[in-house]
């Protein structure tokens, strides 16, 4: 699909979408370990350039874990060829607005451009990122949604344990540290919180 075609899109989904606002209203109910968690969002065009960078492979297996309100799944839905686009969010919130955006998406959008689209997946899970089996993952993102570096190491173990080898992974402000990940690039990028960092990573074992 074009480019401008699918951010016109994407604006209409999410033009009016406040994810830090749902974020901040949500976690009002939860308990305060849910303090660890921080929200963020990637503009359109940081993402697609995140994504030129890296070169994931077409037809790729793509999970955002902490996808707040799918707006990185949506746009990698419709702006490449991924066979599926996955959002794995826990709060329960931003959860509910992505699914709400997905069934707009479905009842306004898809008819119209089925043809680009009736052979890819698009899915939103709510759920711990520790407990999700990313085995078929292709490519991740991880923009950093959780603050103690002791969780974040962790979750570089259960990929290590998960991943197949020539899997892509994209972190945000936190890069990996264990050397199975092979660094493919570290660039500076415009995101929603100013100018941070990408880190550019490839399972290589």
């Amino acid at each position: 699909m074009n480019p401008l075609y699918a951010e016109t899109l994407f604006n209409f989904l999410y033009g009016k979408v406040d994810g830090y606002h749902i974020s901040t209203s949500s976690r009002r109910h939860l308990d305060p370990a849910s303090d660890k968690f921080l929200y963020g969002e990637i503009p359109f065009k940081t993402w697609h350039k995140i994504v030129e960078q890296i070169n994931p492979k077409e037809d790729a297996v793509f999970f955002d874990l902490g996808s707040g309100t799918g707006r990185v799944v949506m746009q990698s839905y419709l702006a490449f060829n991924f066979c599926k686009s996955i959002g794995v969010e826990f709060i329960e919130g931003l959860h509910n607005k992505a699914l709400e955006t997905k069934n707009t998406f479905e009842k306004i959008i898809n008819p119209q451009i089925i043809k680009h689209t009736n052979s890819r997946e698009l899915q939103f899970i709510r759920g711990d990122i520790f407990a999700i089996d990313l085995s078929e993952a292709d490519f991740i993102l991880l923009n950093y949604p959780l603050k103690g570096e002791e969780n974040f190491l962790r979750l570089e173990e259960k990929f290590l344990q998960e991943l197949k080898p020539k899997t892509k992974i994209v972190t945000t402000i936190r890069a990996l540290k264990n050397k199975a990940f092979k660094p493919c690039g570290v660039k500076n990028h415009d995101f929603s919180w100013g100018e941070s960092t990408a880190y550019l990573y490839e399972v290589n074992r």
